[in-house]
């Protein structure tokens, strides 16, 4: 059964039609290889994860993260998925709706969509999987989104309506990970875990290693076209890399910006990425050093985003200059501060400034804190960098226990994500930042439904973070998959925000 394509969230923003990029070319955010043929049926594809995986449960919240994202969609597909420039479009539901206050949303499911054992997906099943994510005993890390819902009516197998506790005119979007990835709460497969509706089912799991899935004989929807997949858990970027230029893997997850160019120059290998992940220097205000706006200004004034993009990125990302940077046409324009060492090291050079930067461990994060380093050393500023390794940084960030942090995410991707960060007390505000006028613009734009609305608010919450300065900017950097050229059939990523594959269109070439 085809996926009906109908946009469900109205704040969609139109963008101009993106040639394709092809393989040997950079990479404009979100792009991809798109159709490169038609796959045949059966055979095998091994992929290379960048972590570990202890659990394959939606309520674990690890499967939900971006690179699991292609195992989520073979055994849990969510119900919105990524559409252009920060927008969601139906993935399993059918649409997803809100009314002018976008305090109540109406889903639509097909009619037909079972669980991997042929037992009925309805909406009580999609009620008792929100419910077991946002009951706090289960420990789901989607438990705080969960809570945004106020009520949930079933109005019958097919439709159901979300009531929220205040207006989220971005609703929609938190259902492209756990909580729209729709988990069985009364079966589960032969490894302990719950059953999905996806078109692949789990054949074998060993921890710490890898996760195989086979084709799914009851799917409801078109079969896929491998036999089976196996996710590979491979932390290590150079070996997954090493593994897949020697056939031993045929797609790869990475955020490395010299594999991306390394493949673009192998006609053996295809691309498919975007220059999505934001980077920013987070400034803990409640350090006496960046108490003074001045400072914080000069700071940015150190930083030279176009150097970083070239240097880090090798050209194939982008600077930015606010939180919306990533949404095409409704990007707004910001009076960012631009680069001006003189005029830095001007407030500078007398304020005998020194801080720490913890950074995670990862090579790419290592090689922008010593192009920072050497930038701030420049005006004046003595920097000493303090690597935390990858598994233990995100905990490091949550603790706030930093100077000054370099953070890297996705969550900027649609507009929602701003609010995650800059709103007071917001859950991952790991700055301490506080403004009243950017609390209420965040809150204009959760519950403004008008394109045009929203953009004007982008700009003027942009307008005020760039006076404020919690977090300096820097660029968007490339996220997304290296694979065998003779892999095809996925997902054109033109103008996508939100990178993934959909394990069911892809295959082998025909030779």
């Amino acid at each position: 059964m085809p996926r009906r394509v109908t946009r469900a969230l109205i704040a969609a923003t139109v963008i101009g039609v993106l040639a394709l990029t092809a393989c040997s070319t950079p990479a404009s955010p979100g792009t991809g290889s798109g159709d490169a043929g038609t796959p045949t049926k059966g055979g095998e594809l091994v992929v290379g994860l960048d972590r570990e995986l202890p659990s394959l449960d939606p309520l674990a919240g690890t499967i939900s993260a971006a690179p699991a994202l292609m195992l989520a969609e073979a055994l849990y597909p969510p119900l919105m998925i990524a559409g252009e420039a920060g927008t969601v479009a139906p993935g399993l539901a059918e649409s997803f709706t809100p009314d002018d206050t976008a305090k109540t949303w109406t889903l639509k499911i097909p009619a037909d969509l079972t669980f991997s054992d042929g037992s009925p997906l309805t909406t009580e099943s999609i009620q008792a999987h929100v419910k077991r994510l946002s009951d706090p005993a289960n420990g789901s890390s989607a438990a705080g989104q969960a809570r945004q819902i106020a009520g949930m009516e079933i109005v019958d197998d097919t439709t159901m309506v979300f009531t929220l506790a205040i207006a989220n005119a971005d609703f929609a979007s938190l259902f492209q990970r756990s909580l729209g990835m729709i988990a069985s709460t009364t079966a589960k497969d032969a490894f302990g875990f719950p059953l999905g509706a996806g078109p692949y089912v789990v054949d074998d799991f060993v921890a710490g290693d890898s996760v195989t899935v086979a084709r799914n004989e009851k799917y409801w929807g078109k079969p896929a076209n491998l036999d089976t997949i196996v996710f590979k858990m491979m932390p290590d970027a150079d070996s997954r890399f090493q593994s897949l230029q020697s056939g031993d893997l045929g797609i790869m997850v990475s955020e490395t910006a010299n594999q991306f160019k390394q493949a673009r120059e192998d006609d053996k290998l295809a691309v498919h990425a975007g220059a999505i992940s934001v980077t920013s220097l987070l400034l803990n205000l409640t350090s006496p050093k960046f108490q003074d706006p001045e400072i914080r200004r000069a700071l940015a004034q150190a930083i030279d985003r176009d150097a970083l993009n070239a240097v880090v990125n090798l050209g194939e990302g982008k600077p930015v200059d606010s939180p919306y940077s990533l949404l095409g046409e409704s990007a707004p324009t910001v009076d960012y501060p631009k680069y001006d060492p003189k005029a830095a090291e001007k407030v500078l050079k007398d304020a005998d400034l020194s801080f720490t930067l913890t950074v995670s461990s990862l090579p790419s994060a290592l090689q922008r804190a010593t192009a920072l380093k050497d930038m701030f050393a420049k005006v004046g500023v003595d920097v000493t960098i303090a690597p935390v390794d990858a598994a233990s940084f995100t905990g490091v960030m949550a603790s706030k226990q930093f100077e000054a942090a370099d953070f890297v995410t996705s969550i900027f991707s649609d507009a929602s994500g701003a609010a995650l960060v800059f709103s007071t007390g917001a859950p991952y505000n790991l700055t301490g930042y506080s403004n009243k006028s950017v609390d209420a613009g965040l809150a204009a734009i959760a519950s403004e439904t008008d394109p045009a609305e929203r953009a004007k608010s982008y700009e003027d919450v942009s307008a005020i973070l760039a006076e404020d300065l919690p977090a300096l900017w820097m660029t968007a950097s490339n996220f997304g998959y290296i694979s065998s050229a003779d892999l095809v059939g996925v997902r054109d990523m033109t103008g996508l925000t939100f990178i993934s594959i959909d394990p069911a269109e892809i295959g082998w070439a025909g030779k």
